[in-house]
This record gives C-alpha cells, sequence and structure tokens, in this order.
C-alpha cells in the first residue's frame, strides 16, 4: 500500500513541476496534510467503530481561481483539484485504503489573511480488506476492494506569505459500493487535517465581495428525458450471515423532467420517474413472479447547484405506485451531471438511489432537453 501511496504522489509532484512551467501553473499549488480519526457507528450493534483510529497521509494538487470565468466570481473564487488519501485503520479487520477523488472548495468568508470555506469531493477508494465469511464474519461495511468515496469538509486557511498558508480541516468522508457487492453498510469516519498549502508562485489578494452578477444571464426553462441503469445485489439471495452473493440484478429509470434556471449558480424542478428494478423478484416465490410487479412509478423535485458544465444534483421523490411496500414510500437522489454540447442541453452523470439513506444501487445517466424556452 505504501507503494502505491509513493507513485500517487510522484505522479502529483511531477504534474505540479510540469503545469508550473507554463502560465496555466501561476495558480497551481501542493497541499501536504496529516489527519487522525475515528468511525461514526452507523447501527445499533456498531458502537465498537466508534474505538477505531483512523491515521491518514494525504497530498493534494490544487488550483486557485482567479476570476477568468464567470462561474468564478459567482461563487467567490472557489479552488478546485484532485487529492490522493492513504488511511490506516489501528483494527486488522480493515486494515488500509487508498483513495483518489476530485475536489472544489467553495469561500463562505474571506479577509487578508483568513479564509473559511467549505468542501465537497467524489472519487474512488480502494479497501485492502473487507468481508470474509471466515476472517472477518463481522465485517460488514465493506463488501468489495473498490467503492465510491464521498468527501465533504469546513476548513480554515491561515496565509503566512504569498506562497503559504496553513489549513485546518474538519472532514467527513463515506465509503460504499452501492450495493454491488454485499454487504455494504459503508464506513463514516470523521477526522481534522492539519495541512500546509504551497503555491508555486506569489498569490495576488481576491476581491472579498460575494455574489457577482452576471448580466449576461437569461432564466432558461427546459424540458428533458433522461434513461439511467445500475445493478445491485440482492439480499434475499443470501443464507443468513452469508453475502457470498453472485447474481446481478438490472434497476433502470425513465424520467422525464423539468428544469428553471433561476439564477447562474441555480436550478429547480420537477418530473416523474417510471423505475424498473429487477431485484424484485426475489423478494416474491416463482410461481408469483410477474414483469409487471417489477415497474413502479414516482414523481420528484430536484435542486441543482452548477458549477459552469459541472452540477450537483439532489432530488427527493415519493411513489405514486409500486407493488411492494418493504421500501419507505420515498426515496432521495443524490450526484453529479457533467453538461455536454455547445449550448449544454445534454447531460450524463451518476446519482445514488437510496431509501432513507439505505442505498438501492447507483445509476449511471444520459439525458437530453428537447425543448428550452428563456425569459
Amino acid at each position: 500500500m505504501m507503494r502505491k501511496v509513493l507513485i500517487i504522489t510522484c505522479i502529483l509532484l511531477f504534474s505540479v513541476k510540469t503545469y508550473s512551467q507554463n502560465e496555466n501553473g501561476h495558480n497551481l499549488y501542493l497541499e501536504p496534510a496529516l489527519r487522525v480519526g475515528r468511525i461514526i457507528p452507523n447501527a445499533s450493534n456498531s458502537s465498537f467503530l466508534w474505538n477505531v483510529t483512523l491515521y491518514s497521509l494525504e497530498l493534494r494538487l490544487g488550483k486557485q481561481t482567479t476570476g477568468e470565468l464567470p462561474w468564478h466570481r459567482l461563487f467567490n473564487y472557489p479552488e478546485f483539484g484532485i487529492a490522493a488519501r492513504y488511511g490506516h485503520f489501528d483494527d486488522d479487520m480493515f486494515g488500509d485504503k487508498f483513495a483518489v477523488f476530485a475536489f472544489m472548495n467553495g469561500t463562505i468568508y474571506r479577509n487578508n489573511r483568513f479564509t473559511l470555506h467549505y468542501q465537497f469531493g467524489a472519487g474512488i477508494v480502494y479497501w485492502s480488506k473487507y468481508y470474509d465469511m471466515i476472517k472477518y464474519p463481522i465485517n460488514r461495511y465493506i463488501g468489495s476492494h473498490l467503492n465510491a468515496h464521498i468527501d465533504l469538509a469546513l476548513g480554515i486557511d491561515y496565509r503566512i506569505s504569498p506562497q503559504t498558508a496553513l489549513t485546518l480541516r474538519a472532514n467527513f468522508s463515506h465509503s460504499s459500493n452501492a450495493a454491488l457487492c454485499l454487504p455494504n453498510m459503508g464506513i463514516n469516519p470523521i477526522s481534522a487535517a492539519l495541512g500546509v498549502k504551497c503555491y508555486f508562485h506569489k498569490q495576488k489578494e481576491l476581491p472579498f465581495s460575494f455574489d457577482v452578477e452576471d448580466t449576461a444571464f437569461v432564466k432558461k426553462n427546459s424540458f428533458y428525458v433522461a434513461i439511467s441503469a445500475g445493478a445491485r445485489q440482492s439480499k434475499k439471495d443470501a443464507p443468513e450471515n452469508s453475502y457470498k452473493v453472485e447474481p446481478y440484478y438490472l434497476g433502470t429509470v425513465l424520467q422525464l423532467g423539468y428544469f428553471h434556471q433561476f439564477s447562474p449558480k441555480f436550478r429547480y424542478g420537477g418530473g416523474f420517474d417510471l423505475i424498473y428494478s429487477g431485484e424484485l423478484k426475489t423478494h416474491l416465490p416463482a410461481e408469483q413472479q410477474k414483469t409487471g410487479k417489477y415497474f413502479s412509478e414516482a414523481a420528484f423535485l430536484a435542486f441543482e447547484v452548477i458549477y459552469n458544465r459541472f452540477v450537483f444534483h439532489t432530488s427527493f421523490a415519493v411513489y405514486l405506485n409500486r407493488s411492494f411496500n418493504f421500501y419507505t414510500p420515498y426515496y432521495q437522489r443524490v450526484g453529479f451531471r457533467f453538461l455536454l454540447g455547445k449550448n449544454k442541453n445534454h447531460f450524463v452523470g451518476a446519482t445514488v438511489k437510496a431509501h432513507a439513506g439505505s442505498v438501492d444501487y447507483l445509476e449511471w445517466t444520459y439525458g437530453c432537453c428537447f425543448v428550452n424556452y428563456y425569459k
């Protein structure tokens, strides 16, 4: 595992050196950090998790925006980049993990020396150890080597020179595989990190104002159609206390929706989902399995934050019709979309569909706005 950390570190260092040699590297920085934390228990019988300590090393390659694009100014000059994080748990059941994820910081407050910011990030994480019915039968939290990594943080930067800043960050992260491999309760560490931002060139002072008006913006209304697909395993296939499950079941969603973009940064909307879940057949005896029972319909409301072409998506839905009632009558989606095309009328992305926080599966989405009008 340490060999992988060193390889990623060398790649990031080489990238910084390369970019810093041209004008695009003027706002790049490298941030090494040390991190320590604990795991939040996520079930009534998981209280022992709080006694598991996490030690981490982290390296970030980031860029400070300076206002070349309108969205930089609208979000008060955020930072974005890529991070590599190595973590070691003092419980042998979990071993080590290694995450690589993209991140973006948003500024809450700034003065001459202090910056208060939030951060969100997403990527992948490799766990050296996961569930094994012989070696680690109580590890119901991580079911595979590869998992999704979600990262949220609140931090403070203190500028000590035009090229250096100390950073203190409180962090929440989540690892799970979106029900691709059971078990999948997930791991949720909280931690604190201390790091040093080392810019490769002296940084100019940024304006302190927020929410610069985009005079070219026109409100936009869009009707769209989207198709999503994913796969998951089913607990119904697994014998009690065993997760050696092989079958995968297809889940698809046909979505018709509407968005009103009332700001360069935000839009809201709603629509309808037609959902197919092949996993539902596992809840019926063979003689009662009918394709029509695996469809359901729902209505949803959505809200999105738009960073130029990158979109952070959230939605809440309520079932209008379904054949089963063992899930909650509502569900949520959280994920991202990326806008494509000259007029940004196409999008691709990934979202996690969950019932009251319990992951259903990961959806991969393509969508197209087929009607747009402005006012």
